[in-house]
């Protein structure tokens, strides 16, 4: 139902990127993807040799879900930071950052600012709350958002990796675990997974890493491709996933209070989403109504009887 916020996202990264020169500045490319399913310990026999720096001998089938012309990647870190640069290069942005938000400020049913974590008041025409998992934090809405863990590393690998993004099931012994690998334009390669139900801390900040997901990804790594770590190991990190109650962004009016607009609750497609989550938001704010997307999308997303 949501797929033409994804569609038309995809064209405004690629808009994006010539605008903004993301193929250096981010590390915007097209990139070929696979669905990868690898069982260790026994010797497996594929039809498909076109992933060919992951171990052959543990693929059991290997299937091409994405082409340059249909799949991307941007590094999220630089992509964002490169945004907000643009968006203060504009003159009329002003950023503010280090201070959390703690309340929103509601007088007759209506967003007219926040209140910071330092206990500053800012005061707005218009409130859009857009927090990631800590969206669900805020008192008074009660926000159907909650976070969930998930772990990263980025190593440099002993050989050249091509634009290949793999997303894997890989089965060892009675567990299984889902990995996503991308190597990266920089010679280096990303690679996630590991989530668990680790408590929300206060802030991004506080955000605290587990050895033992780091691990578990690094033997993953290893089993999926024994050949490829080069030994220099660039980040171990992690983040918070916002999950919504069912799965699905909002994004929309706040169907309780007026002048306050919600844009969260993508999970990990957040960095794919972000181009058109913004437009629409910008759209429902200066013109009352998103046309950007399709009205399956609109409705679907809308927060109305969802918070």
């Amino acid at each position: 139902m949501i797929g033409d916020i994804s569609r038309q996202s995809f064209k405004l990264h690629a808009e994006l990127a010539n605008k903004l020169d993301g193929h250096m500045k981010y590390g915007y490319r097209s990139v070929d993807t696979y669905s990868v399913l690898f069982k260790t310990g026994e010797s497996q026999k594929s039809s498909s040799n076109a992933v060919s720096w992951i171990d052959p001998a543990g693929v059991c089938r290997v299937e091409k879900i994405g082409s340059t012309k249909d799949t991307a990647q941007v590094h999220p870190r630089l992509f964002t930071e490169t945004v907000l640069e643009a968006a203060k290069a504009t003159g009329v942005v002003t950023l503010q950052s280090g201070v959390g938000v703690s309340h929103l400020i509601i007088k007759d049913k209506t967003a007219v600012g926040v209140q910071l974590d330092n206990n500053q008041v800012v005061d707005a025409d218009g409130v859009i709350v857009s927090m990631g998992p800590w969206s669900g934090q805020l008192p008074i809405l009660d926000l159907p958002i909650e976070g969930r863990r998930a772990h990263s590393i980025v190593f440099r690998p002993s050989q050249s990796v091509p634009a290949q993004a793999l997303f894997t099931a890989i089965l060892d012994g009675t567990r299984s675990h889902e990995p996503e690998v991308y190597p990266r334009p920089d010679g280096t390669v990303y690679m996630c997974g590991a989530t668990d139900n680790e408590p929300l801390p206060a802030s991004g900040g506080d955000v605290q890493v587990s050895s033992k997901a780091i691990e578990q990804l690094e033997q993953l790594r290893d089993m999926l491709a024994p050949e490829l770590y080069g030994g220099e190991t660039i980040a171990q990190q992690a983040c918070y996933l916002p999950i919504s109650r069912d799965g699905s962004p909002l994004v929309g009016h706040h169907p309780t209070y007026k002048h306050l607009y919600i844009a969260t609750g993508h999970s990990c497609w957040g960095i794919l989403q972000a181009p058109s989550t913004g437009k629409m938001i910008a759209e429902l704010v200066a013109n009352g109504r998103i046309s950007c997307v399709d009205k399956e999308a609109v409705e679907a997303v809308d927060p109305k009887n969802r918070c």
